[in-house]
């Protein structure tokens, strides 16, 4: 932040507030930013999809935070009318906008206010491709800077036309991870392994399937394994969750395969496993890779997008090959019989955590605040 000026003001406007990595991460950006006094943020969550046990954390966190309780895809112009109010009475110049939804809301703040400077996180590489040329010409037009969470978010915005575009890592509280590092690599019994998967329950992206046939396949191969999915399940995919208990039935795992739903200890409960699996079909970072890491706990992941960008495959974690169950098997196997050489790319795995503390995203954020409110010709948008 520069010397001698007031922390920044910015207005976090967001969907729901359910279990999900956009949501966890405003809340460790909240708290980092009242840690360090270098931003005021305002928060709005606009739907009345609201996760109870995260909104009392989004509560306790000591900013300002309203819930409109919108029913989805109601257009009422009250929740505008709601909206400006906030701005307005908290003298908000610079609206940060995390879903597809709020993205609107924000641009029609901007319609009224015309000076509001808007930012828009790029979650997922699924985000830009969805879009329709209608909605880049928006994002080059009206949106002052949209930031990609990762260098493949980056360039693939980019090359879909969305050019005012920012690369800044998502970060984790690594010190809520470290002090519940994985300090016994030893087995439970020979030949054996647990894994963890933590994703929502959403299988054509997340692959849980995958990591379920290849645990099959590592029974078969005479490996003792077991794993645990935490994760909820959500109205937009149901048919997920009784799709993948119904694999694990059809393929005989039901002693194997464990569902653990939301949690809210995830930080404590990594470190009782051997291995964390993201099987992820795409994934734009995959900030749970960076949490396992700093947990201390191997990471199996998808070669794809975000995930490689953390992980190199034999140095600091495995790769497989994208939507490959056999492919996981291997690498599984692989990591069963090398214990010795998981804890010691573990042992990388922390320094690249490191890099990603939720301290380095918020001093990027600030300045990319900064450079819109106060530099605004810098701003190819401004």
């Amino acid at each position: 932040m520069t010397a001698n000026r007031n922390p920044i003001r910015v207005l976090h406007l967001i969907s729901s507030f359910e279990m999900g990595g956009a949501e966890k991460l405003l809340l460790d950006l909240l708290v980092e930013s009242k840690n360090t006094n270098t931003a005021d943020f305002v928060v709005v969550v606009m739907n009345d999809l609201v996760n109870e046990a995260m909104k009392k954390e989004l509560l306790e966190t000591g900013r300002p935070v309203y819930f409109l309780d919108r029913p989805p895809s109601h257009k009422h112009p009250k929740y505008l009318l709601q909206l400006l109010g906030i701005v307005r009475r908290h003298r908000i110049p610079l609206i940060h906008s995390h879903t597809y939804g709020s993205k609107v809301w924000a641009i029609l703040c901007k319609a009224v206010m015309p000076r509001l400077k808007i930012a828009f996180t790029i979650h997922d590489m699924s985000v830009v491709r969805s879009l329709s040329p209608l909605h880049i010409l928006l994002h080059r037009k009206i949106i002052n800077r949209n930031v990609a969470i990762s260098e493949s978010v980056l360039v693939d915005a980019v090359q879909r036309g969305v050019d005012n575009c920012v690369r800044i890592y998502n970060g984790i509280k690594t010190s809520s991870f470290l002090q519940y590092r994985k300090q016994d690599y030893s087995r439970t019994a020979a030949n054996s392994i647990r894994l963890v998967n933590v994703a929502r329950i959403t299988h054509r992206k997340k692959g849980q399937d995958l990591l379920i046939r290849a645990v099959k396949e590592c029974k078969d191969r005479g490996l003792n394994v077991s794993c645990s999915f935490v994760g909820g399940v959500y109205d937009y995919d149901r048919e997920s969750f009784d799709y993948l208990t119904g694999l694990v039935s059809e393929l005989g795992l039901q002693e194997e395969i464990r569902f653990l739903g939301n949690r809210q200890d995830v930080n404590r409960l990594l470190a009782d496993y051997d291995v964390f699996v993201l099987p992820s079909r795409f994934e734009g970072l995959g900030l749970v890779v960076l949490e396992a890491m700093a947990a201390g706990v191997p990471v199996i992941a998808s070669n794809i997008d975000g995930p490689a960008e953390l992980v190199q495959d034999g140095v600091n974690g495995y790769l497989f090959e994208n939507d490959n169950a056999s492919s996981l098997a291997d690498k599984i196997l692989q990591a069963a019989g090398n214990p010795q050489e998981v804890e010691r790319m573990a042992e990388r795995a922390l320094e690249i955590s490191r890099n990603f503390d939720i301290s380095v995203m918020m001093e990027a954020y600030v300045s990319l605040y900064e450079e819109l409110v106060f530099n605004p010709r810098r701003s190819k948008q401004g």
